[in-house]
């Protein structure tokens, strides 16, 4: 199982710290690299779960390449609605021609409303237009040439869902979901193999996690506080699936090294081959702990 980690490119983290950060990342051995993406932010949104400003993805991307030699750099997820799919596809044709076979498309349909108002994009019609950005940014119109890199960038397509599912399985070459249960993980992955079966699909196919926040830390005294509350049925944040946690109310991901390590093991169980975690600092020191008591139990 490969790691890497989710830059936590908004908020105070824009101003300071984020290119030490990746050199570290390098340095310590993760595997690869990953950038949010929103490009504007509704006021109601920082009132829930944003921190303004954010970095766009696409741009870090390149930036990152050129700062690191060997990781991977990706998007957590680009929100494919928000751009025109030819114009993504000459970006990440230009940056593969420039900085070789090192960028992954990780690829959304996107919930925050007001930013597709604001872009223009019509939010009622993203999974549609999911889906036709995939198929367009493989094989552009007849008569168009886009440029390409030496090797077909991988996108791994988002999402928890049975449709999202079902999308990666036949328009991408992996599936990057956010954070869910190792039973319901070995599931969707079973069902996404007989899906690409039947449909006569033999390439290969990467099964991905995005973790929800990774931290190593000592129970609180009185124990785990309750996980948040999903958002309630109708509205746009509840995106977010609920948390996954321990029978004692742990968070996973969260805990002492060998909490971390067991949570691990169940994701590589259930058949994950690559999780994205999450720390959400940039802050070097819990990267390195990660890279020093976790990384070699999985070497």
């Amino acid at each position: 199982m490969k790691f890497g980690f989710a830059v936590p490119a908004y908020g105070k983290a824009v101003e300071a710290g984020i290119p030490e950060l990746l050199a570290a990342g390098e340095e310590l051995g993760f595997e690869s690299v990953w950038w949010p993406d929103h490009i504007a932010v509704p006021d109601y949104a920082t009132a829930v779960n944003l921190q303004t400003p954010f970095l766009e993805p696409l741009a870090a991307c390149a930036w990152a390449l050129g700062r690191t030699t060997r990781m991977r750099v990706g998007t957590d997820v680009l929100v494919a609605p928000y751009r025109h799919p030819l114009a993504v596809a000459a970006m990440a044709g230009t940056m593969g021609a420039l900085a070789g076979d090192r960028l992954v498309l990780g690829v959304g349909i996107g919930y925050l409303r007001g930013e597709f108002d604001v872009l223009g994009a019509d939010y009622d019609a993203r999974a549609e237009t999911t889906e036709d950005f995939l198929r367009t940014i493989r094989e552009p119109p007849d008569g168009y040439s886009v440029i390409q890199g030496p090797t077909r960038v991988p996108v791994w397509v988002g999402g928890n869902n049975r449709r999202a599912q079902r999308r990666a399985a036949l328009l991408g070459d992996g599936w990057h979901p956010l954070w869910l249960p190792p039973d319901e993980y070995a599931i969707a992955r079973d069902e996404i193999l007989a899906i690409r079966r039947e449909a006569g699909l033999e390439g290969p196919f990467s099964f991905s996690f995005s973790a929800g926040p990774t931290r190593f830390s000592e129970m609180p005294e009185g124990g785990w506080p309750p996980a948040p509350a999903r958002a309630p049925e109708g509205s746009e944040f509840r995106y977010s699936p609920e948390f996954w946690v321990a029978p004692d109310g742990r968070p996973r991901l969260v805990g002492s090294t060998d909490d971390l390590i067991g949570d691990l093991r169940l994701l590589e169980g259930a058949g994950v081959d690559h999780v994205t975690l999450r720390f959400g600092t940039v802050d070097v020191a819990p990267y390195e702990r990660f890279a020093a008591e976790v990384l070699p139990v999985f070497g």
